[in-house]
């Protein structure tokens, strides 16, 4: 166990410290849920894993509490993988460790999105002292990487009148969120025999990434856009091109291999002239680093000249911004994400993913990125799509959570978010639920400078007990 364990309330950070020492990464989770349903289970817990991998587990009433209202207590296993390096995030564990007043991981994203709300959940329903009325805690997949869990959850898990959803953080209390959709993008290359220059290996790296949803709208910079107008400005024979890291977050790094007709100290002249002008034009990039190497490998075959600049066109041209905004929610309400791209021998594969606060917007953005594509002999495939939570403002969830916020001096303002929630299917499956999402503070979601902070992680556990309560109450 690392140091994070000996942190209050314990029981939640014993949970989250174990969470960190199992890889689960989206589509990777079955070893982390086969150990809390051993937990859940050792401790006479009713457990159900669905065929998704989803973990239902059941607790009843507490004597007294019979006749109170039902309560779901929901987060999701997996986490988004981001490093600062090479990392083997499906064999190896997060390594946590305490910063001042943070939880930070070690040159990798921490899993607090949605870890700490996993732990919360299960160190309440195994505490059997805690008095309450029935509980249910779900545990979904794939949260991450298209909500296939939330999808294919079975209504009958979600009988109940109130469910909080732990994804969320300490700004007050979410009551809705943007639905969204992934699409994949299937590039043929042309190839012809490599050419003669010097072989070289361009990274684009040090910009900030985030989280696609919540970032968007703050011009940090996409490593994938700024990788191909630099190669489509200096010429460069590519071999490959490969970038981002996760569908649902910007894209912060970027690696291409080619051949150039310039020497390295000539091209990385280039790139530093390129650098000082994007850190001008965007001041959250003030520490991209273009750099160029020589290697001694050099490519068989690079990608045929007319090939590269339709997809280098591709991806300068793509929207990659806010596409429209929401004045009454104070929030963005459509915008799409150039998530990654990469190279096989066979085909190019470039995925993003849009969201949108109304569903008919999110399909119109959808269809527009994929006719875009089209233009330049891309095919479009569109993946996962989830829907919007319209906010609902006047549910008894949420006037007893802003009542119980008020006791503990806790913000509670009411707010909507353009980032997916899983509550857009629960609420499908089940129109009577009131559904708010909340948590402690943590920041820099799907960065590895992901940071989960200490003391509102005890201040949290004390709220959702209390409401809890005064729901069974």
């Amino acid at each position: 166990m690392s140091e994070i364990s000996k942190l209050e309330p314990q029981k939640v950070w014993e949970i989250f410290d174990l969470i960190c020492s199992i890889p689960h990464i989206s589509k990777h989770e079955a070893a982390l849920a086969e150990k809390l349903m051993e937990l859940a289970g050792n401790a006479g817990l009713q457990v159900i894993q669905d065929e998704t991998g989803n973990v239902i587990i059941k607790r009843p009433a507490a004597k007294g509490f019979e006749n109170a209202e039902p309560v779901i207590l929901q987060a999701h296993l997996d986490m988004v993988p981001a490093s600062t390096g090479d990392f083997d995030f499906i064999n190896c564990a997060i390594t946590p460790r305490i910063t001042g007043e943070w939880v930070m991981a070690t040159n990798t994203t921490l899993g607090s999105d949605d870890g700490i709300g996993v732990a919360q959940a299960m160190a309440i329903v195994l505490d059997k002292d805690f008095q309450c009325g029935p509980l249910t805690v779900i545990l979904t997949v794939d949260e991450e990487a298209g909500m296939s869990g939330a999808a294919n959850l079975a209504p009958e898990h979600l009988q109940g009148r109130y469910l909080l959803n732990l994804d969320g953080s300490d700004n007050g209390f979410c009551i809705g969120c943007a639905g969204g959709a992934r699409q994949e993008i299937t590039f043929t290359p042309e190839y012809e025999p490599t050419v003669t220059g010097q072989a070289v290996k361009i990274t684009v790296d040090g910009l900030p990434g985030g989280h696609s949803g919540l970032c968007i709208h703050e011009n940090r910079g996409n490593a994938l856009k700024i990788m191909a107008e630099f190669l489509e400005q200096n010429d460069i024979r590519i071999a490959s091109f490969n970038g981002g890291t996760a569908d649902n977050a910007i894209a912060y790094f970027a690696e291409a291999v080619g051949i150039s007709g310039k020497t390295v100290a000539g091209l990385q002249a280039a790139a530093d002239a390129y650098t000082l002008l994007t850190r001008a034009e965007l001041p959250a990039a003030k520490n991209l680093v273009i750099r160029v190497e020589a290697i001694s490998d050099a490519p068989q075959k690079v990608w045929q000249k007319t090939f590269a600049a339709d997809l280098l066109s591709a991806m300068m041209l793509v929207p990659n911004e806010v596409i429209d905004f929401d004045d009454e929610l104070d929030i963005v309400k459509t915008s799409s994400n150039l998530a990654t791209i990469r190279t096989y021998d066979d085909k190019i594969v470039i995925r993003t993913s849009q969201r949108s606060l109304v569903d008919s917007d999110r399909e119109k953005i959808s269809e527009t990125i994929a006719a875009h594509f089209r233009l330049f002999n891309g095919k479009s495939e569109m993946g996962d799509v989830y829907p919007a939570t319209p906010p609902e403002m006047d549910s008894q969830l949420l006037q007893t959570a802003v009542k119980c916020a008020g006791n503990l001096q806790k913000n509670a303002t009411p707010y909507a978010i353009h980032a997916g929630l899983e509550s857009g299917w629960f609420s499908r499956k089940n129109p009577a639920l009131e559904i708010i999402s909340c948590g402690p503070e943590h920041h820099d979601y799907h960065t590895p400078e992901e940071k989960l902070n200490i003391a509102s992680v005890a201040r949290f556990d004390t709220f959702l007990r209390q409401l809890i309560r005064m729901l069974a109450e």
